[in-house]
């Protein structure tokens, strides 16, 4: 398809969308929401964030101890002789750090829907929390360590603050380009998530009562995130790192 007709199709599509949920907030915003209904909203929602919460940890939890079988059954492989099993390790291991950190933010996501007035939920919901980090942070000690062990050449700890740093400086020019494209791509989703999020919280806003805090959050996040990559792309062409 022509690149010109393509473009004109998602121009066309966007507008047709943000027509139709305009005219869904100025309906609601003129009729209004009846305060029984946002209470059950709210009280639903108190009491099904603790339920996800836990899930979310025994979902990842178990992801990450399955990564990390698979990681430690190719190393055993590595140690046997065979080198070509050590890329392989090293993802597998990656792969379960960043499943417990998925695990952190979605419990930590999910805390503020179970702060509904009344109830156990909240209590719920930061206990969990507090049983969720530390099961995070010694899961993944336990990972960088067997990441050292597989490439001795790797430094940091993780109980450091320097520890990203130090774990970038130890690695080598092909993982620094690996993590850079990664990087990229992240920062290119989380703007446009970032984006499409003040978007539904202004209109969330339009009809519901309430502060603008959320906006203003979302706003200093996305200035941040472009901060951040500019300062980054500046510091990479002369050579250094940003700071």
């Amino acid at each position: 398809m022509n690149k010109t007709v393509k473009f004109v199709l998602y121009i066309l599509g966007g507008a047709l969308v943000g027509g139709v949920l305009g005219f869904g907030v100025v309906w609601l915003g003129m009729n209004g929401l009846d305060t029984k209904s946002l209470a059950a909203l709210e009280g639903g929602m108190a009491l099904a964030a603790p339920a996800l919460q836990a899930l979310a940890i025994l979902a990842c939890s178990l992801a990450a101890a399955r990564y990390m079988k698979h990681a430690r059954r190719l190393a055993a492989a590595l140690e046997a002789g065979d080198e070509d099993q050590a890329e392989p390790a090293l993802e597998a291991a990656d792969t379960a750090i960043n499943v417990l950190e998925l695990q952190q933010m979605l419990v930590m996501f999910l805390m503020p829907f179970a702060m509904a007035p009344g109830g156990y939920s909240p209590l719920v919901s930061g206990l969990l929390v507090v049983v969720s980090v530390p099961m995070v942070i010694l899961g993944q000690g336990r990972i960088v360590n067997f990441i050292r062990r597989i490439n001795p050449e790797k430094r940091g700890d993780i109980r450091d603050l320097k520890f990203n740093k130090e774990w970038y400086e130890s690695c080598d020019e092909a993982e620094r380009q690996k993590i850079g494209r990664a990087s990229y791509r992240a920062v290119l989703a989380t703007q446009t998530v970032l984006l499409v999020l003040l978007v539904v919280v202004v209109l969330v806003r339009m009809v519901v009562p309430g502060d603008n805090l959320a906006a203003w959050c979302l706003l200093a996040a996305i200035l941040t995130l472009k901060i951040s990559l500019w300062r980054g792309s500046r510091a990479e062409k002369k050579g250094g790192n940003a700071r």
